[in-house]
């Protein structure tokens, strides 16, 4: 029994068929390109607008890129190699432009390669849909137990997220110090003025210094907390 046992391990090498063969992993990864607005560092009574680029996988990545659309204004191909986050391979990103000209709308196509060497081509279309940045009207810390951020409502949102860094820094490259996933207005009629308390105890790990609050307003493609449409940003900061 156990030569035949050896002869049928031998002849599945050999020939690899039938039951013997094994599967090909399939790689897989979402695109997507929303326009991201914010207010001027120097005028904030201006908004700048910036295209942002997300590939997101399950499955390691070691590469990924995106090419523009071509218009009259844009007759050439322009290719974008996207920024790996955190070098972990899941996530990669741009860093985003921005302007008071809205991006070029149309369809972006990416081109990503894993790390078994697989490559997947994605597409993704930008519109120009824009949120106003939200309006922070306080940010305070609430005796021992909490620091109070709150902000007014945004037009056509469907979400907001906060985010909270440690210094002046923003965006990808920052130390995250917290995140409150996107969350509903489910308050009937839905509240003009939105507040969300960040328990102090999940800040103070990091020391005393300068952080940094970020208020998203989100509107998605089409059901919530899918594709993005469009992000409009604010941020505050607050010295502890």
């Amino acid at each position: 029994m156990k030569k035949l046992y050896l002869f049928a391990l031998l002849s599945c090498t050999l020939a690899g068929m039938g039951g013997c063969e094994k599967a090909t992993i399939t790689d897989q990864a979402t695109a997507d390109a929303f326009i991201q607005s914010i207010k001027n560092p120097k005028d904030t009574a201006q908004v700048l607008f910036a295209v942002v680029h997300s590939v997101f996988s399950y499955y390691l990545m070691s590469g990924a890129s995106v090419v523009a659309p071509v218009t009259l204004a844009s007759p050439d191909t322009i290719t974008t190699h996207l920024i790996n986050y955190a070098n972990m391979g899941n996530s990669f990103y741009n860093n985003p432009v921005y302007s008071s000209s809205l991006p070029t709308p149309g369809t972006y196509s990416y081109s990503v390669t894993f790390k078994d060497r697989q490559v997947l081509t994605l597409t993704n279309t930008l519109l120009y849909t824009i949120l106003i940045p939200p309006y922070i009207t306080s940010l305070t810390k609430n005796g021992t137990n909490s620091i109070d951020i709150s902000w007014n409502a945004v037009t056509n949102a469907q979400a907001y997220q906060v985010k909270v860094t440690k210094g002046t820094v923003t965006g990808p490259s920052a130390t995250l110090v917290y995140y409150a996933a996107p969350f509903v207005d489910t308050s009937n009629p839905k509240s003009s003025n939105l507040t969300i308390e960040i328990p102090l105890s999940a800040i103070t790990p990091y020391g005393l210094g300068t952080y940094t609050f970020e208020v998203d307003a989100l509107l998605y493609e089409s059901t919530v907390g899918g594709s993005l449409q469009a992000i409009g940003t604010s941020t505050k900061a607050i010295t502890l």
